[in-house]
């Protein structure tokens, strides 16, 4: 890093800063899965290389990746931060403050499709069981509910068949997860 910190510095001179936080809400729109930057979008705005542009993505990435920014303290930020020029630490810092609440967001969804397999959306439908073959009339309402969930090796769907004692168990038990 300490041999890069002149490409910084000429890559995000005073009169440029309006480029960096462009730059820096495009790579959070990014993580919040949104399009993010790309090369032929700034590199007209400050007469970039190729590798003069991928090597300040991934530092900005890098740095909007880390949990540790969220904080928004000085003592926390990464070492990579603490080499910026002061110019472009603020302009970090003032970029966390105004999305902190969308990164937070987006970096807690990844982690959790990482570890975990996460609710994306559910579908439902209301049957009334009108009988069966022990009983001529049974009329059971029967709740069919599709559970939609989504981890790192992709998406499936969870169907359950709830009738009112269970359903009330099911919410019960999610009311309970979420205190």
């Amino acid at each position: 890093m300490e041999t890069s910190q002149p490409l910084y510095l000429n890559l995000f001179s005073e009169d440029k800063v309006h480029v960096l936080k462009e730059l820096l809400h495009a790579c959070v729109d990014e993580i919040c899965g949104r399009s993010g930057p790309s090369y032929h979008r700034f590199a007209s705005s400050i007469d970039w290389s190729r590798e003069e542009y991928d090597e300040t993505y991934k530092l900005i990435s890098t740095l909007l990746h880390n949990p540790a920014c969220l904080y928004l303290s000085e003592e926390k930020m990464p070492q990579e931060y603490h080499e910026l020029p002061e110019h472009i630490q603020q302009s970090i810092l003032t970029c966390l403050r105004v999305r902190r609440e969308q990164l937070t967001d987006a970096l807690l969804k990844e982690y959790s499709k990482e570890k975990y397999e996460t609710l994306i959306d559910f579908d439902w439908k209301l049957k009334l069981i009108m009988g069966s073959s022990k009983l001529a009339s049974l009329r059971e309402p029967l709740l069919q509910l599709d559970l939609i969930v989504e981890n790192k090796g992709g998406r499936r769907v969870l169907g359950l068949e709830l009738n009112k004692d269970e359903l009330e168990t099911f919410i019960s038990t999610i009311e309970s997860t979420v205190k």
